[in-house]
């Protein structure tokens, strides 16, 4: 079942300001503090939220390079891979797609050396098979979902 207006606007709120807390939030909705607090909750439990943590720059941690990894990986190995890839502190998602490849990977380095020996510890993965790498030149929209919690909320009832 899709949030409500209320879970929307409290969802808004919470990445606009996600250090005011609860009590807050329920101050600007005009709502009980148990209230917000039951609906947090609730969107915690369906799987709405899923994360507080802080949203980190690898290029001001000294990663500036990103590239997006294509990787082909052997019949039936795709699962078995991916313990040895977790292993891989550059590799900061993975995800399985349909398509030519099996997966594509956001990996970051330090720079373009360091990103080919990434890279190499990818593709010495057993099951790999072959990699594509696309490398990011700018990021022109960040990872975000204000625009899509605004869009729901015109369009709900």
């Amino acid at each position: 079942m899709p949030p409500s207006r209320a879970d929307l606007e409290i969802l808004r709120l919470m990445v606009r300001a996600p250090r005011v807390g609860v009590r807050e939030y329920a101050r600007r909705l005009g709502i009980a503090r148990g209230t917000a607090q039951a609906r947090v909750s609730r969107l915690e439990s369906e799987g709405v939220i899923t994360d507080y943590r802080p949203q980190l720059s690898p290029a001001a941690l000294g990663f500036p390079v990103m590239a997006y990894v294509h990787v082909h990986v052997s019949q039936g190995e795709v699962d078995q891979i991916f313990p040895q890839l977790a292993l891989v502190p550059e590799l900061l998602e993975a995800s399985s797609v349909a398509g030519d490849a099996d997966l594509i990977c956001r990996v970051i380095a330090r720079d373009h050396v360091h990103l080919q020996s990434v890279l190499q510890r990818i593709i010495g993965t057993p099951g790999v098979q072959r990699t594509r790498s696309e490398i990011v030149l700018e990021r022109r929209i960040e990872p975000r979902a204000l625009a899509l919690i605004e869009s729901m909320l015109r369009n709900a009832p």
